[in-house]
């Protein structure tokens, strides 16, 4: 897998740079996973594969460094109302927790998280020949910089966490099922409208699944990279804003009248837990713009219904033949209220160093952020298993590396605006308000969010 898997993240959007931090005073000290030997520190993580993963290497980094590590797993809103809590109220209760790029835009104008770089280039807690930050696909490590500038600054300045894993998105679809329909996987958005109809007249219980819930992630990730296809910008190069636009008004339409189609009662709902599971359980014949790390659950017949019957291909193209793609860089970040800050600093060089990201990728948390991880022949070998054919999986997520961008404005408000558009998107499947209205109205609001 080349570097320009991991992404084109984001495009025009994200410059290469490098922040030098102030080293310690600890500088001439030689580093040693010991020296934070006796301390205890509180994790913080969200219900995900990586955690799966990374749970039983923990007694690996307890006996390698002497630090207690007491960890804590919540679904990701619970767990986010508790970060939140926590850094607000600058307790320094947790130390390090689980993150995204678009929380941090929040936490950091706010001076809640600690800036990495000092501790990157302090040679007493990072011994920089092993740890190789260079091996990090840059995109995806730059993507934790920001400036604080709202609306502009991504990829510049400090850094304000170490990349887990990355998402972006593709079709998850049930060959026999095709097989049996007669019908081709889609390659355009029009296509997948022609069929939607009909998926569920086979094996499949139901035609199509995907997240739809009255959350940021909505017009963020899934029915998102559908908005990215068709042309749709949240703000252009001149500060207007595009939730009301004919693009964005053609792409609700058609994402509305797909789901109303091919999906069941309840679809509103759907979270992205109830999106992997309902594929998996063998309910669907295809998952729509759904996460790629969705893969290894499908892949595992201990998990899935489906792990001898699912094939991947790429997100549809857009009105005018474009494909474009969101993308997600789940995150470990360190409270600044944290008074164990070295401890807490050993414990984000272990988990993201090129060994544990490796064992963590065996284990289920796809896809890799680090160059070495996809050149890893135990990780090439389990993925090129994967999909209708092998090699398939690799080919797609490559495809989809290769458009996948955080296209987004950086701001602390940014998850309540996209709430506000995500409500009126559901707006127009719930309560058939006029879509152009339900646009326009969220516009006006975000707007003032925003500060527009």
């Amino acid at each position: 897998m080349t570097s320009t898997r991991k992404f084109a993240l984001l495009g025009s959007t994200l410059a290469i740079s490098w922040s030098i931090g102030t080293l310690t005073p600890a500088l001439a000290q030689e580093f040693d996973w010991k020296s934070q030997a006796g301390s205890e520190i509180n994790v913080l993580l969200i219900s995900h594969q990586f955690v799966d993963s990374v749970q039983p290497l923990i007694l690996e980094f307890e006996e390698k460094t002497g630090i207690k590590v007491n960890i804590e797993v919540l679904a990701e809103q619970a767990g986010n109302e508790k970060i939140l809590a926590d850094l607000s109220s600058r307790a320094g209760t947790v130390d390090v927790f689980m993150t995204s790029p678009l929380g941090n835009w929040q936490f950091a104008t706010a001076g809640w998280i600690e800036p990495l770089d000092g501790y990157l280039e302090n040679p007493a807690l990072t011994d920089a020949a092993a740890y190789k930050v260079e091996d990090f696909y840059q995109g995806i490590l730059n993507s934790n910089r920001w400036t604080r500038e709202p609306l502009k600054g991504i990829g510049e300045g400090p850094l304000w966490a170490l990349p887990i894993n990355s998402e972006s998105y593709l079709l998850a679809y049930r060959p026999s099922v095709f097989a049996e329909l007669g019908l081709e996987v889609p390659e355009t958005y029009a296509d997948l409208l022609s069929i939607a109809d009909k998926l569920d007249d086979g094996g499949a219980k139901y035609g199509l699944v995907t997240r739809f819930d009255t959350y940021w992630d909505l017009p963020y990730l899934t029915f998102g990279t559908m908005l990215q296809s068709y042309g749709v910008e949240m703000l252009d190069t001149e500060g207007n804003l595009g939730i009301c636009s004919d693009a964005s008004i053609a792409a609700t339409n058609d994402f509305v009248t797909l789901i109303k189609a091919a999906s069941p009662e309840g679809a509103g709902a759907f979270t992205w837990y109830e999106a992997q599971q309902g594929f998996s359980a063998g309910q669907y014949a295809l998952s729509f713009n759904e996460a790629d790390l969705f893969a290894p659950v499908y892949e595992n017949p201990d998990q899935s219904a489906v792990s001898d019957d699912v094939g991947y291909a790429p997100t549809p193209l857009g009105p005018t033949g474009e494909r474009k793609a969101g993308a997600w860089i789940w995150s470990l970040s360190m409270n600044a209220s944290s008074t164990k800050k070295d401890a807490a600093w050993l414990f984000l060089n272990w988990v993201t160093s090129p060994d544990t990201m490796i064992a963590t990728h065996l284990g289920g948390n796809m896809n890799p952020v680090r160059e070495s991880a996809w050149e890893n022949a135990e990780v090439a070998a389990l993925v090129d298993s994967w999909g209708a054919e092998p090699g398939q999986y690799r080919k797609v997520t490559g495809i989809m590396g290769e458009v996948a961008a955080v296209r987004f404005p950086p701001h602390p408000e940014l998850t309540r605006a996209l709430d506000r558009w995500a409500a009126a998107v559901q707006e127009v499947y719930f309560k058939g308000t006029d879509t152009k209205t339900a646009l326009c109205a969220a516009q006006e609001d975000v707007k003032g969010m925003l500060g527009l």
